[in-house]
């Protein structure tokens, strides 16, 4: 017997491979089969999904750190939690816009339309609300866009400490992305289910990344907790500068687009 994924030779008792470590499959793929697998994964009391996010919440440096010196059988390795989260995001997204459509849209963006009138032609204003309805509908490749964004952030912010290089900063932020993503999915549906304002919602979110963030790096580096909310504050800072450069970018180019092609 042989196995499936590395090809290497097996014996007939073997459960796992010796060389990729990979599960020897011998029955065929049947719904009971399939179901089992399903329960293993995600629904039973010790699977690696439930696992994954109860600790990164509670000692995310275990799920982290672990991940990055090697543990990658305990927890949900960091790629396939992100696709986990970006799935649930668009179910989110789905569920929420064939319920409510205009639950998307901040009571306050009227407002600000009347302020951006009186700088910007209606062309402009109407192509940035075009742009900002799709950056709903593609939340997920917004995030996505944002990684290696906020990696370098964090890479800057923590290069004193020496610990770890960009690529182990992408993990960090990829798994503090996709817990963000998971949980916020949850309470997008409460609060839309609840018809509570999309605005508060929005704050609260917010406040929830910032106290989550700043814990994750609190555990993981293990300093003071002035230290990190100094630290954390220049990454909001250089995160903030980024995004109101691009946006501005944004605006000028819309604006040439108007000028010159219209």
């Amino acid at each position: 017997m042989d196995c499936k994924n590395c090809h290497k030779s097996l014996k007939e008792t073997q459960r796992f491979c010796d060389d990729c470590g990979a599960k020897i499959i011998q029955n065929r793929l049947t719904p009971k089969v399939l179901a089992a697998q399903l329960n293993q994964e995600f629904i039973s009391i010790d699977n690696k999904f439930l696992k994954t996010f109860i600790n990164l919440f509670t000692k995310p440096e275990l799920v982290i750190d672990g991940y990055i010196h090697g543990t990658r059988k305990k927890y949900i390795n960091v790629v396939q939690y992100l696709a986990i989260s970006i799935t649930l995001l668009g179910l989110q997204y789905f569920i929420i816009n064939s319920i409510n459509p205009e639950y998307f849209v901040p009571e306050s963006s009227s407002e600000i339309d009347k302020q951006l009138a009186k700088y910007y032609p209606p062309e402009a204003i109407e192509a940035l609300q075009k742009l900002s309805i799709a950056m709903n509908e593609y939340m997920s490749l917004v995030y996505l866009l944002g990684l290696p964004i906020s990696a370098l952030i964090s890479w800057i912010v923590f290069l004193k400490e020496r610990v770890h290089n960009f690529t182990e900063h992408m993990v960090i932020n990829m798994y503090v992305t996709a817990q963000y993503i998971i949980y916020s999915v949850f309470l997008y549906l409460i609060f839309s289910a609840l018809n509570i304002n999309i605005s508060t919602l929005l704050i609260l979110a917010s406040i929830s990344y910032v106290g989550y963030f700043s814990f994750v790096f609190y555990r993981i580096y293990e300093l003071k907790i002035s230290t990190i909310f100094l630290r954390f504050l220049y990454s909001i800072f250089c995160y903030l500068a980024i995004v109101f450069v691009m946006m501005l970018i944004a605006i000028i180019a819309v604006i040439f687009y108007m000028k010159v092609f219209k």
